[in-house]
This record gives C-alpha cells, structure tokens and sequence, in this order.
C-alpha cells in the first residue's frame, strides 16, 4: 500500500512537471510575439542602446580623479538572421543615435557580411578586415586591430587580462585604481553602486566580501548554493529564464548573445560542484541579466523580469556571503 501510494505520488509530480512546463512555454511564446509585434519596419533591423549613459574607457580615466563606477553600455551587435535587437528606451522624446560599427564607422547593413571580435564584442565587415565568409568558416578566433594592439602592449584589466570591453562593467579599485569586470571579483552592477570604498582581491583578498566571493567552495557551501537556486527559481520573475531560450522562439538570438545562460544551466553546474569559487556563480547570474537586458527592449517583460530577479538575487547573496565569513 504505501509502496503503490509513493508510485503515485511520484506519477503526480511528473504530471505537474509537464504542466508547468507546457505553460512557462506558452506564457515565453505570447511574450515574444507581442514583443515581435510592437517591433515594426526598420525597428527590426536596428538595435538601440539599452543604456543612455556612455563613459571613456578605463584607460582614458586613469590618470586624474578615480572615476566613480563605470556604467556598462549596452548596444547590440548585427544579428546573424537578419533581424537584430529591438530598440531598447521606454518614453524618452527623440531619435536614438544610430550605433555604428567597423573601421569605418557605419550603421548595420543587412546586406553585408560581419565577422565579430572574440575579445571586445564589436563587429567589422568582412571586406574592411579581409576576411570572406567562406575563410570565416575556418577560423578558430578573430581579433580586431584595437584589441590585438591592446594585447601586444599589455593594455589588459581585470584578473582574466583582457582589453577593455565597452560592453561589460567594470569596478575600478579605490586602492590600486585598476579596473575589474564584476564578474570576475563578484560584484553586480546594481549592488556597486551601494559600496562606498572597492577594494580589490589583489589589494585585500580576506576582506569579508572578497573572502566570501573568492575562497574555495565546500560541500557546506554547495548547499546554501542549491538553496538559493531554488529560491530564485521559485521567485515569480523568474520564468524568462528558467530554462535555455528556444531558437524556434527568438531565431536570432544565439547569433546575438555569445555565452547564454539560464537557471536551468546554473543548476546542472551547482549540481556537478562546477564552481570552484562563488564568484563563478555569481558571474554565470550577471551574465543572465545582462544576456536578458542586452537582447530585450528595456520596456519589454523580459528586461522587467531581469531587474526584479536581479534585486531579489542581490539580496539574497548578500546574506550567503555573510553566512561564508561567519564559517570563516
């Protein structure tokens, strides 16, 4: 009897399991046809930036005054597919400044062939680069003049030693004044703005917020981890990203977005003890909300759904962290 009665138990969980995930796809599919349907004529083919605020880069900045927190800009690069980001902005009066791309400096043609940088995320026409879409098709990595200059002279940031990428954030170090990817040091944008002095793992590795960011996860740790996960999951923002974006829903949107990323993803990894340090979680959750915010028009669900979860996500590693220095 209770053997039959845990059978049918777990027949009933299946079922709401297929339930839930047949109307988490139905709500994503009608959220991306209404989106498709506000987007119209050349609003298809032009991507706009989802930021308004656009700062010099680190190395420009780092000779006078420390710059406060530098703003990511997010402009999306030519899709693939044909059609591109929709334009980001919510209300404000005017035309948005057409984003430009290549050496020489032009808005996206559709009807020309892009090669984009691995390093800096800007992208060029095969013809001004000299590159084919045939050679491209070989090519293991491309590297634009700017970057590999930037390589050559050692005009690399952060703990990965990469040139400056427009695209991402960046927290500049009150001590040592160099800059670092909130990615990388597990730092989100919106949290940077609360912190009245950065200092760097470089500069002061058992601070309590780089101690809990950078020491190395145990099996005690992995817990809190799946815990947390599931209290994102559970959180009611959270199904734009509860598993990997369907192609046959958003065609362009793995020609736009390089490295994506969903809950369903991060759950396998804590699963599997992928992550040494918290700062690799905490990168693959940035990395998400900045996937949705960069891809998505600002007034659309999706970008609402990535500010809400990211609050609620902020909140809750702020106490995970302080729990990892308590078991210092």
């Amino acid at each position: 009897m209770i053997k039959k009665r845990a059978l049918l138990e777990k027949e009933l969980q299946i079922e709401i399991q297929k339930d839930l995930s047949t109307e988490l796809a139905a709500r994503t599919k009608a959220e991306r046809n209404k989106q498709d349907e506000v987007r119209t004529g050349s609003g298809k083919r032009k991507s706009a930036p989802v930021s308004a605020s656009t700062v010099s880069p680190p190395s420009a900045s780092r000779g006078g005054g420390r710059p406060r927190k530098q703003q990511r800009t997010s402009s999306g690069p030519p899709g693939s597919g044909g059609t591109a980001l929709g334009g980001g902005g919510g209300g404000g009066s005017g035309r948005k400044k057409e984003k430009l791309y290549c050496l020489c400096r032009t808005p996206y043609d559709e009807t020309k062939f892009y090669v984009g940088c691995d390093l800096c995320n800007n992208w060029f026409h095969g013809e001004c680069v000299g590159i084919t879409e045939e050679m491209s098709k070989s090519l293991t990595e491309f590297v634009c003049t700017e970057c590999r200059h930037a390589r050559d002279t050692q005009e690399l940031y952060c703990l990965c030693k990469q040139p400056y990428d427009e695209s991402q954030f960046y927290i500049c170090c009150d001590r040592c004044q160099d800059w670092f990817h909130g990615r990388c040091v597990g730092i989100l944008q919106s949290e940077a703005d609360n912190i009245d002095e950065y200092i760097c793992p470089n500069c002061q590795r058992n601070s309590n917020i780089n101690f809990a960011n950078m020491k190395n996860l145990n099996a005690k740790d992995f817990e809190g981890l799946r815990k947390l996960i599931k209290q994102l999951q559970n959180h009611k923002s959270s199904w734009p990203f509860m598993e990997p974006v369907d192609p046959d829903e958003a065609p362009d949107y793995y020609g736009i977005i390089k490295e994506p990323i969903d809950l369903q993803t991060i759950e396998l990894r804590i699963n599997k003890r992928s992550y040494r340090k918290l700062s690799e979680f905490i990168g693959d959750m940035t990395k998400m909300f900045d996937n949705c915010r960069y891809y998505n028009p600002r007034d659309s669900p999706f970008f609402k759904c990535a500010e809400s979860l990211e609050a609620y996500f902020v909140q809750k590693i702020k106490c995970l962290r302080e729990k990892l220095v308590e078991n210092k």
